[in-house]
């Protein structure tokens, strides 16, 4: 299965949901791939890390970048699950990408410049749709929402995403702004993986929804070490 997460705009925290999502994967015990394609290369550093580091599950990052469509159909073979982090721009890695992807996972940041993207995105889809002649599967996730629940934020950007529902609903989930996930990323780990003193409770539902909602099953750990979710 190759889930994208894409967003032609940048700083709407694609990297941090890829690298949190194939932590979770790896964890439930599946062969998981992260595939770079953008040129800051930020998930390649994280993957670093986590190999100097020794993390158990280990993961495999590999960077690739130009026609990838061919070259991610022949990985997804050798993978359960393979997650692509796009780079914040449109390009000819996220379109292939996007071509061959069996979901599309659009992270969008609630504020109102990350709302003007979403039409190019839409637009984007729409090419692809036609260039291809088959479906593309694509939701929006609200990312990097407030904790504060007097602000409403959350709630006004979904309504405003309401307009795009037929190209990209929105999905239930929703992650929240959290210190946890940059201490993680900091040792190469995923949120969930953080022992007691550093682990966020609500950060690891919050991630455990979104896996569900993605892949439509319960997420469970196969592997203790690193892991103190369960």
């Amino acid at each position: 299965m190759i889930i994208l997460i894409a967003n032609e705009k940048g700083g709407v925290g694609k990297t941090t949901i890829a690298v949190n999502l194939a932590v979770m994967c790896a964890l439930a015990g599946q062969e998981t791939l992260l595939v770079d394609t953008d040129k800051q290369e930020s998930s390649t550093a994280w993957a670093g890390i986590r190999n100097e580091n020794s993390i158990q599950p280990a993961l495999t990052c590999v960077s690739k970048t130009g026609k990838i469509g061919f070259d991610l159909i022949s990985l997804d073979k050798k993978f359960n699950v393979v997650i692509v982090d796009a780079g914040g721009h449109d390009s000819i890695e996220m379109r292939q990408a996007m071509a061959v992807a069996a979901l599309t996972v659009i992270p969008i940041r609630p504020a109102q410049f990350d709302l003007w993207s979403l039409s190019r995105m839409a637009q984007l889809i729409c090419e692809i749709k036609e260039r291809t002649d088959a479906p593309v599967k694509a939701v929006s996730l609200i990312n990097g929402a407030s904790s504060n629940p007097i602000v409403r934020e959350t709630a006004e950007i979904r309504e405003a995403m309401a307009d795009y529902i037929e190209t990209f609903p929105t999905m239930n989930t929703v992650i929240t702004e959290r210190i946890v996930f940059r201490k993680a990323a900091r040792g190469g780990q995923g949120a969930i993986e953080l022992g007691t003193a550093m682990s966020d409770t609500k950060a690891n539902q919050e991630l455990m929804a979104l896996y569900k909602e993605i892949f439509n099953v319960e997420w469970h750990t196969v592997e203790t070490t690193n892991n103190t979710a369960e």
